[in-house]
């Protein structure tokens, strides 16, 4: 479950601040799965993200204490200040959801930074979707990726293969603003592999931004070992 932990994008309300006046996101967070095979998994916890120290930590409070740690691609398990594990995930740091929405470049999922190029954009009665098309180098690793934006909000994404195959799609619902924000409290998403899908609903609570308290939390180092 911990490779689907890399959460995408929010957009920026209507309320235009200067995205460099925010600089971190604290949230508690939900995480209900449900494996293709049936099997259930909950868990609970806190996060926290500064973007100037670039890594997201999370507070795993159930089903076990524990803290999970991502870099750039590497996402550290860590148990008792014993690092348990590691392991390398799809998207890094600067495509994570908190991220993204910090430095304002969220209707476009970061797409604009990157080589992908807009083929396609569609009006579908209230929102608009477009088509990301990568660059020739990669198109033997990715497919195109479709975004849905809805009252300037997005509302959906998804992932294809380079066979044109959907591998992964997602829903972002009950926007609330935070300073300025516009922050999704729901997300949900399916992930499919092999023709089996698996269901992840992953629910915000208490957000804050720009919060000055625990700074350990935010700067948390990972041990040596």
């Amino acid at each position: 479950m911990l490779k689907f932990l890399f959460l995408f994008i929010f957009p920026l309300s209507i309320i235009q601040v200067e995205p460099q006046l925010f600089f971190r996101i604290k949230t508690d967070f939900m995480i209900k799965a449900k494996s293709s095979t049936g099997e259930q998994r909950l868990t609970v916890g806190k996060i926290f993200y500064d973007k100037n120290i670039k890594q997201i930590v999370y507070d795993v409070s159930f089903p076990e204490k524990e803290i999970w740690i991502q870099r750039d691609t590497i996402l550290y398990k860590i148990i008792n200040s014993k690092v348990i594990g590691k392991q390398r995930i799809p998207a890094g740091i600067e495509f994570s959801i908190y991220n993204l929405v910090l430095n304002g470049n969220l209707n476009d999922y970061g797409l604009k930074k990157t080589k992908f190029t807009i083929r396609k954009v569609e009006k579908n009665d209230s929102s608009v979707i477009s088509t990301w098309e990568p660059p020739l180098e990669f198109k033997k690793y990715f497919g195109d990726i479709l975004l849905s934006i809805v009252d300037q909000r997005l509302n959906g994404i998804v992932f294809k293969n380079n066979a044109g195959e959907i591998v992964s799609r997602q829903f972002f619902r009950n926007y609330k603003k935070v300073n300025g924000l516009s922050f999704p409290q729901e997300i949900y998403r399916e992930n499919y592999v092999n023709g089996q899908k698996d269901i992840e609903l992953t629910t915000f609570t208490n957000i804050l931004v720009n919060d000055l308290s625990g700074e350990n939390k935010y700067d948390f180092k990972i041990p040596a070992n």
